[in-house]
């Protein structure tokens, strides 16, 4: 019997680690790349760790591995692993390729990529899944996931497929029964992304200096604000609910390293994939996050001045060329 064929259509940081857990546990997995990554993957293999000391090797030559969107045409499962800004780029190759009955889901930041993919590919399944945790490309092949957490995705038959690709993997996943709130949930942790991008520390590091931790804070009150306005219940993305964040993070550092344990339960060099975006000068995902937000405010006749403010930092960095760090003094409106 065939093995059924995963492809992963966008190799990047967590579509090579979601991926490559998947291909190391002997599962049929392609990998549909931008040349830059599938130079790299050809030359040098795909390397896994984490912060737990695991680690997992694919050689090169066992790697599948392509460029070319013909590598659709037969997929059983399709991981949607771009960033956001490419989903309707991504969509329409799907639309293109894809056989009938393939089951899609979506692995990307933001709210909105699972629903742009089911308009663009009627008649498919299509569902979200959230990753919880941050994975950084460190090169040649190697793709590190700094922090823990478990893969979640919607409550819903066509999860079936999915769930037995990871549990042969012993790579963990559980269903959610409320997957936009989920989502919502997980944008406003991921409002700390362009704090962390910009100061360019370590996540870690970053979040036990108070006044970084302040800039993060006041976007996440304002987030919370506008979605109580909005009637959207975000859930609990995280070990503690968003509200309860907010409050812990004022707290002076000595006491919140002590109440935060868990929050700071990170590999010390996890960063955010803002912040590598920035490094290697390409388009981050701001407007998917706090520009959400933003627009989300503007429907509803309010302002989000503290989102409104990181989003225009981080165009201008993304405008600067080079990268070029920010103090907290320099973040604040």
């Amino acid at each position: 019997m065939q093995k059924m064929k995963i492809v992963i259509a966008g190799a990047g940081s967590i579509g090579c680690y979601v991926g490559g857990r998947l291909a190391a546990a002997g599962l049929n997995v392609h990998f549909l790349a931008r040349p830059r990554i599938a130079a790299e993957l050809q030359e040098f293999g795909l390397h896994l760790s984490d912060w737990q000391n695991q680690r997992h090797v694919i050689p090169a030559d066992q790697l599948h591995c392509d460029t070319n969107a013909n590598l659709l045409n037969d997929a059983d499962l399709v991981l949607v692993c771009v960033k956001s800004g490419a989903t309707a780029e991504m969509g329409q190759l799907l639309a293109q390729h894809i056989k009938p009955g393939a089951l899609i889901f979506s692995l990307q930041n933001g709210v909105n990529n699972y629903l742009q993919l089911r308009d663009l590919l009627p008649g498919h399944s299509i569902l979200p899944v959230m990753v919880p945790y941050n994975v950084v490309h460190q090169g040649q092949g190697h793709f590190h996931c700094g922090s823990e957490g478990i893969l979640l995705v919607e409550n819903a038959p066509a999860a079936e497929a999915l769930l037995k690709a990871c549990a042969q993997a012993e790579f963990e996943i559980q269903t959610h029964n409320n997957m936009p709130g989920l989502l919502w949930g997980k944008l406003l942790l991921n409002l700390n992304n362009p704090v962390n991008a910009l100061c360019g520390l370590p996540l870690k590091q970053e979040l036990e200096t108070r006044a970084l931790r302040l800039i993060y804070a006041a976007c996440l009150r304002e987030g919370l604000q506008v979605l109580k306005k909005a009637g959207i219940k975000p859930a609990k993305a995280a070990a503690v609910p968003a509200w309860l964040i907010a409050p812990v993070l004022h707290l002076p550092d000595f006491l919140f390293k002590r109440i935060a344990r868990q929050m700071l339960a990170i590999d010390p060099q996890a960063r955010s994939s803002m912040w590598e975006d920035l490094q290697l000068g390409r388009a981050t995902e701001i407007e998917f996050i706090n520009g959400e937000i933003v627009r989300l405010a503007h429907s509803l006749g309010m302002a989000a001045p503290f989102n409104q403010h990181m989003l225009t930092l981080v165009h201008k960095a993304e405008n600067l060329g080079h990268y070029q760090a920010l103090t907290a003094r320099q973040m604040r409106p």
